[in-house]
């Protein structure tokens, strides 16, 4: 699949005939010539998560995706990453060295 031509690509027919594991392997130009119509029409929702995967950045593509496998999880796809783990700002420095941006309260 990751060698077919955008002919081959627009004679597949009915995603449904293939294999997940082959629409994951289609490269994103081939991915893009895939018909809204043949999305619209996928049931399984791990042929239309490979068809995701490989489908790269194609707006139309992607929208109809994430409309469709949002509707059929009953949850936002794709799922959302966590945020960044982030260090309080008042934190000391762990290796207890000096810094000389920080003040000290020592007396000399």
């Amino acid at each position: 699949y990751r060698e077919l031509t955008g002919a081959a690509v627009r004679n597949l027919g009915s995603l449904e005939a293939s294999s997940k594991e082959s629409l994951a392997k289609l490269n994103p130009q081939a991915a893009s010539l895939i018909s809204l119509q043949w999305i619209e029409d996928l049931e399984d929702i791990d042929k239309m998560k490979a068809v995701a995967k490989s489908s790269g950045e194609d707006p139309r593509i992607r929208t109809a995706l994430t409309v469709k496998l949002t509707d059929a999880l009953g949850s936002v796809y794709p799922p959302p990453l966590p945020p960044p783990a982030r260090e309080p700002r008042n934190a000391e420095p762990q290796d207890g060295g000096d810094n000389p941006g920080t003040r000290s309260s020592a007396v000399f």
